[in-house]
């Protein structure tokens, strides 16, 4: 439990797409326009002056300090911040609300951005920085970086690393599980994911402008990894940006911004724990996501189900369903912005742009608002509650990640284990120039190891039916024959 001073507030938030029809714009351009929106978001443009702190999480894009620009861009010498991969996006505002308590900050800014679509539609003709006037000193960015990676060597070495593929073998785990054939499958996907589309169509900043009608047009698409197409996996391929203002309440009236404009962050709960996929026991069991929705009740007393906006983190629809089961979240909208198919997904940020989402729906009802962060496979899981009314100054701070390593059960992996094994898991993973049918095995000494193949035969095998239970006999080669 925090217990500041002063009150903590997101004094401002701001999610921007900027649609292809639209003039090209740099990246570092796209986040500035997106802080600016923020700071009319707050009512206050002098906010800037004491921003001393920029956190970014670190994008497809490859400028190595992008905080310097934005610091010269607005005219500010802010400490920047770069979160890697494989860090929770929750994080980055965990450490903004303790720096902010702890007096380490008067002001934080939170930002995100991404051109993708521009960078693959126009190349090398994407603008670069409009120049500034201005200069700033060039001040190294501190790093963040993830204390292991959120995948094993094991699946490093089969070429298992894909997050498409990961995602598949998870689902169809859930379907065997579950008892479900492949057309009861499809069509359960299919249904989460056609109500994303209908959120998306009346939600504000959406990327897939008619979501719905866009669908009954082009369908599905192409598969990606089976049971999963393209249109049913996040959508990197876009240009968003987001920005979030976390300071104190006074610092905030002093700049002019009101307490209308604002949300108080309640809670923050995280796992960090890491199980590689292959070496979970059940791969459709997320302890880090029960574990959270536990201690959100004994903390604030109330459940995540009690929450009257929620953003769940949507990169897969394995990911949005196991969240929704894990938290108690049934027969309602898991999303409001549409998900990061029909939204957009843009790389390493879609949670700031949740946020930015969640906190302006909560101000228009007076009421609260949940959102969740995934990193890996379901590997980190985050879950952040707001309130659009100030209940208490304190703030729920909690990490389960030693409680969730000890209630993991796990299995070890390996190459080299060969004899008579039972599929886990399976799934073809399908690229322009190839596929390739992907195994979790198990050995009866409770060994797993990933097996795969490229044959004609065994794809056309595979995409019927997965065969999840059914014995194989893994040769010496990594091959394998029922």
């Amino acid at each position: 439990m925090l217990e500041p001073s002063s009150q903590i507030v997101i004094a401002g938030a701001a999610n921007l797409t900027w649609l292809p029809e639209r003039k090209p714009i740099s990246m570092i351009d796209l986040m500035c326009e997106a802080i600016e929106n923020a700071l009319n978001d707050a009512g206050s443009k002098s906010l800037i002056d004491v921003v001393d702190q920029i956190f970014i999480p670190k994008g497809t894009w490859d400028n190595k300090n992008p905080g310097s620009s934005i610091n010269e861009r607005f005219g500010i010498q802010a400490q920047n911040v770069l979160f890697d991969l494989g860090v929770l996006q929750s994080s980055l505002v965990k450490r903004a609300i303790e720096d902010v308590a702890n007096a380490r900050s008067k002001c934080t800014i939170l930002v995100g951005g991404e051109i993708k679509e521009q960078q693959k539609r126009l190349g090398d003709l994407v603008p670069k920085l409009n120049n500034t006037n201005s200069f700033i000193p060039n001040q190294s960015p501190e790093w963040v970086r993830p204390d292991e990676l959120v995948i094993s060597r094991h699946e490093i070495d089969n070429g298992l690393i894909r997050a498409s593929d990961q995602y598949a073998l998870i689902e169809n785990a859930y379907a065997y599980k579950n008892k479900l054939n492949r057309q009861q499958q499809t069509d359960l996907i299919n249904q989460e994911w056609e109500r994303m589309a209908t959120i998306a169509d009346s939600a504000k900043g959406a990327w897939r402008k008619n979501a719905t009608e866009y669908l009954k047009e082009k369908g599905w698409g192409r598969p990606v990894s089976d049971p999963y197409h393209s249109n049913h996996v996040t959508q990197w391929n876009v240009n968003q940006a987001a920005a979030i203002i976390i300071t104190t309440e006074e610092i905030a009236k002093t700049h002019g911004s009101s307490s209308h404009n604002w949300v108080y962050p309640e809670a923050i709960i995280e796992s960090n724990n890491v199980t590689p996929l292959t070496e979970r026991k059940d791969l459709t069991t997320c302890e880090g996501i029960t574990t959270i929705n536990e201690r959100l009740k004994v903390l604030t007393g109330k459940p995540a189900s009690s929450r009257s906006v929620i953003e769940l983190y949507s990169c897969f629809p394995i990911a949005v369903r196991m969240q929704s089961e894990g938290l108690e979240l049934f027969n309602r909208d898991l999303s409001i912005t549409g998900g990061m198919t029909f939204a957009g997904g843009p790389f390493n940020n879609f949670t700031l742009q949740g946020i930015s989402c969640v906190a302006k729906k909560v101000r228009e009802q007076e009421s609260d608002g949940l959102i969740t962060s995934i990193s890996g496979m379901l590997t980190k899981q985050g879950l952040m509650t707001i309130n659009a009314k100030q209940n208490s100054k304190n703030i729920v701070l909690d990490d389960v990640t030693e409680l969730v390593k000890k209630q993991t059960k796990t299995v070890p992996s390996q190459s080299g284990i060969t004899g008579e094994m039972s599929i886990v898991s399976s799934t073809v993973s399908h690229s322009i120039q190839t596929a390739q049918v992907f195994v979790i095995a198990e050995s009866n000494e409770n060994y797993r190891t990933i097996v795969t193949s490229k044959k004609r035969e065994d794809i056309q095998k595979f995409i019927q039916a997965t065969y999840v239970g059914e014995e194989i006999n893994v040769k010496p080669d990594g091959t394998f024959e029922f």
